[in-house]
Parts: C-alpha cells; structure tokens; sequence
C-alpha cells in the first residue's frame, strides 16, 4: 500500500496592521525585541517550522520592513488594501498560497511561537486533514491557526475586521487543539504597556504538549 504523502503546509505571518493602538508614530514591528525587530522573531520562526512555504502579509509598511528585517525563506506579500481590516490580509495570504493543503495564519506580534508550536499544527493536521488546528492556553485559544484547503474559500469571503477565529468557531465540530504549556504564547504588543512588559530576554520557552 503507498504510503500517504504528508501535506503541504504554508504559514502565513500578518503583518499588515497599523498598530493604532500601540502609538500613532511608530512601526511596533520594527521596535526591538531581545535585538532584533519584534516581526523578526515571527518570521524566524515560521522560517524554521517545517511548513513548505512561508509568507509575510504586509500593507503600506511593505517598503519599512523589507528594508528591516531578515525574511529567511518568506515571500513578502503585499496587501493593497489593509484599511478593509484584518480579512483583507487573510486573502491576500490565501491567494498567494492557494495550492497548499492548508495554511497557519500566525500573527506578527506573537514573539513567544515557537518553531515547534507551529510544527505541532502541522502534525496534529496530518492525522487529521479535515481539522481546523488552533494553539491554546488553557482556556485561551488563538493564533496560529491552521485551516485546510477546503475552508480557503469561506475565509476569502469574510470581509471587514472578521478574523480566522470567527470562522473557526462556525466549525466547532472540526476544530482541535494543540496544548502550550507557557501562557506567555499568546503575549501580543497592542500597546506601550505590553512592549515594556515584554522587553526582556526572551528565555525559558517551555515545550509544548499534545492533547
């Protein structure tokens, strides 16, 4: 019997947020973070996941980041209308990989995901290939998020602020979960409070546990 090809997965990093919250004046992703920009460790580590393809959505920061950061092996892509909200980015990301099996969405100002984080996605997706996969906390779940090709055009039709997880949650009955062990994975930086809390080493990342 052939054996079954294991999918392929692409991780898309959106990036193509103001950051309004965090100051009208500065590119939160480009502030640094243990020395190195805050989208930096975003795309390191979706660079070192064993996902296929990767990208970075940006929007009128396109020219600021590439000049910025070490993309790796990630495509940047830019979103040309980022005002229509975070759905704008998610079908930019989509249609840039719509070949793929599934894509993880994971968010530019997560610093604490981990390469094996988003590896877990994948390896809990390839025993199960109709599953949504999203990482939680606790009771705290979010991105990334893995979605399988099927769903690509639900989420394509989702408009304004309607994010990933909206969707997701009208599939509760294909939605799984993959157990992180540090509550700090889903630490994000919308505000000048949250950077100076997280502007420290980025040490002790704990390892991750399936359930």
């Amino acid at each position: 019997m052939a054996l079954a090809l294991s999918p392929r997965i692409a991780c898309i990093v959106l990036a193509a947020g103001a950051g309004r919250r965090f100051s009208h004046d500065r590119d939160k992703l480009l502030m640094d973070l243990s020395g190195k920009p805050l989208l930096q460790h975003a795309i390191d580590a979706a660079a070192a996941s064993s996902c296929v393809a990767c990208s970075v959505v940006v929007g009128d920061n396109a020219e600021r980041i590439a000049n910025a950061v070490d993309l790796r092996r990630c495509a940047l892509v830019q979103n040309t209308q980022p005002d229509d909200g975070i759905s704008s980015s998610l079908r930019t990301g989509l249609g840039y990989h719509m070949g793929e099996d599934a894509c993880i969405f994971m968010l530019a100002d997560q610093p604490y995901v981990t390469p094996e984080y988003i590896d877990a996605l994948c390896e809990r997706f390839g025993r199960r290939r109709q599953s949504i996969v999203a990482l939680r906390q606790g009771d705290v779940w979010g991105a990334p998020v893995l979605f399988p090709n099927a769903d690509f055009e639900a989420l394509a039709l989702l408009r304004g602020d309607a994010g990933a997880k909206r969707y997701a949650l009208t599939q509760r009955k294909r939605l799984e979960f993959v157990a992180a062990r540090d509550r700090r994975a889903f630490a994000d930086v919308d505000s000048i409070a949250d950077y100076k809390r997280l502007a420290k080493p980025l040490k002790g990342r704990r390892a991750l546990e399936n359930r």
